[in-house]
């Protein structure tokens, strides 16, 4: 980000650089609490438009090199990644317990920071061939890709009738899903131990 805001919006202002950061990162932090006050797959859904809207005020931004569209469009974007990714993460833990919790953070994290290397190794390498404007827009292709995808897919843990959550997603009672954990050799649901 601080080539981009060099090079595309003319500034060398450490800042500048400090407050564009500080404002996605603090934004971030900050969506998480407005997130839960919606369901998972609202707060997801929400977030990730959020998200989008930020991007697409980045990409202007940085064409128009507009320092202050850059700065808002920041700060819309940092916002919805804050709810999207607590919402997220509390969809996954839901009915978990706190023994569960550690893996399934490993797993969030690893796809988290899995999911940014790849494309930052890929533009790294098209740095060489493309401009800065021309793999921000790229990022904001990605970013219409997984908001589409969340809008279409974003789901509530699945519950049973009574309100329980349920190992396999179905509506069954708390002692026929224990009755055919059992049977199947699976550990019963949390709520059935």
């Amino acid at each position: 980000m601080p080539a981009l805001v060099e090079d595309q919006l003319h500034t060398h202002s450490p800042l500048i650089l400090g407050l564009v950061f500080a404002a996605y990162m603090t934004l971030s932090v900050l969506g998480a609490p407005m997130g839960g006050r919606f369901t998972s797959a609202q707060a997801q859904r929400v977030g990730m438009i959020l998200f989008l809207a930020g991007m697409i005020g980045l990409c202007t931004a940085v064409v128009a090199s507009t320092l202050v569209l850059f700065i808002i469009a920041t700060i819309v974007a940092g916002a919805g990644q804050g709810i999207a990714i607590s919402a997220a993460a509390r969809g996954l833990l839901h009915g978990s317990t706190p023994a569960e919790r550690a893996p399934i953070f490993s797993a969030i994290y690893l796809i988290c920071y899995g999911g940014a290397a790849f494309p930052s190794l890929i533009s790294g390498q098209l740095s060489n061939t493309f401009s800065l404007p021309q793999i921000a827009l790229g990022y904001g292709g990605l970013a219409v890709v997984a908001t589409l995808f969340t809008v279409v897919d974003a789901r509530n843990p699945h519950t049973d009738k009574t309100g329980s959550r349920t190992c396999d997603g179905s509506n069954a009672t708390r002692s026929s899903n224990s009755e055919r954990s059992h049977e199947n050799g699976r550990r019963p649901c949390r709520q059935d131990r």
